[in-house]
């Protein structure tokens, strides 16, 4: 058993190289885990864009670690059908209204390797609801070309899931925490400069604008010809959505991260008018095995459960 599971430590670390710090769109089709697999409560659930696409996301409720393989979390990918715990129902907790935190993905994989994400969120007491963009995962079929960076249409999918979020009765719309990850950070704060009701954001590696971070992709990656949607709004990009974002802002950049360089955090806090927060990561880089989350495990995913308990109002539940 060990010797199996030290086999598949080492496959996730594989995948964690993917994710989320690919140098181009590279979506995953199809699940290789779903959260029953570790006995993780879920609502599994179809929702629709403005312009007719239809995405997939998971429903996270607040639970504690009862009833769930935590030691194959974050660990193994896909779960040997021997290991799988019972899968149990989403009736089997009694979700209330509270807060909720969006696992905003990046530009690879799918939700499943949100997994490990939305479990130290869950576990902290916060409900959780990740999603995919389109041609992602099991929504509908959308092509993708991998050397776009990013596409506008991913702010459709983004205010969907905001959208379907706020529909659910679980959801106090009052405590909404967006936490995106490289491309899901920018993309969140897009969200958090037009909707009212975004209560706090957290942002790892995110960039300034496209003006800044095209010369580092030339030089990172010279071989690629990326280009960039026309049609994205500059505006609301992290240095030029900073100004109007007052709600609290937690940011945090490896230390070493040439993608996303820490001066472009800085340069994005200096700007918030709002409550804010800086954390470069030593030793930690932009993504993958040397991703802040991996290299400060305990201390990333506490000191984010921590700023989102002190700014959605969950001073009351148990760490």
């Amino acid at each position: 058993m060990e010797l199996r599971l030290r086999t598949a430590s080492l496959t996730l670390l594989l995948v964690l190289s993917l994710w989320p710090c690919a140098r181009a769109l590279r979506p995953e089709v199809g699940y290789r885990a779903v959260p029953s697999d570790y006995g993780i409560i879920y609502d599994d659930v179809t929702f629709e864009t403005s312009d007719g696409v239809s995405l997939k996301g998971w429903f996270f409720p607040a639970q504690d670690t009862a009833g769930i393989a935590n030691r194959l979390v974050g660990r193994v990918i896909p779960v040997p059908p021997d290991l799988k715990p019972p899968e149990r129902p989403y009736g089997a907790v009694e979700p209330q209204p509270g807060p909720t935190i969006v696992i905003c993905p990046g530009d690879a994989g799918n939700m499943t390797y949100s997994i490990l994400y939305a479990y130290n969120m869950f576990t902290a007491g916060f409900n959780v609801f990740t999603f995919d963009w389109r041609g992602f995962g099991e929504g509908d079929a959308w092509p993708l070309d991998p050397d776009c960076l990013v596409y506008s249409e991913f702010l459709t999918d983004y205010a969907a899931a905001l959208d379907y979020l706020e529909s659910r009765p679980e959801t106090d719309l009052s405590c909404i925490g967006l936490l995106g990850f490289s491309t899901g950070a920018y993309l969140s704060f897009a969200m958090a400069a037009q909707r009212d009701n975004v209560a706090a954001l957290a942002g790892r590696a995110t960039i300034t604008s496209f003006d800044d971070l095209s010369p580092i992709l030339a030089r990172l990656d010279p071989d690629r010809e990326w280009w960039l949607p026309e049609d994205y709004p500059r505006g609301l990009l992290p240095a030029n959505a900073a100004p109007q974002v007052t709600i609290p802002v937690f940011l945090i950049v490896g230390e070493d991260d040439e993608r996303t360089p820490p001066w472009m955090s800085r340069h994005v806090y200096d700007s918030l008018p709002g409550p804010k927060e800086l954390w470069v990561v030593s030793g930690a880089g932009h993504g993958g095995r040397s991703a802040p989350e991996m290299v400060a495990y305990d201390e990333f995913f506490g000191r984010v459960a921590a700023f989102f308990r002190r700014y959605l109002r969950n001073e009351d539940r148990e760490n």
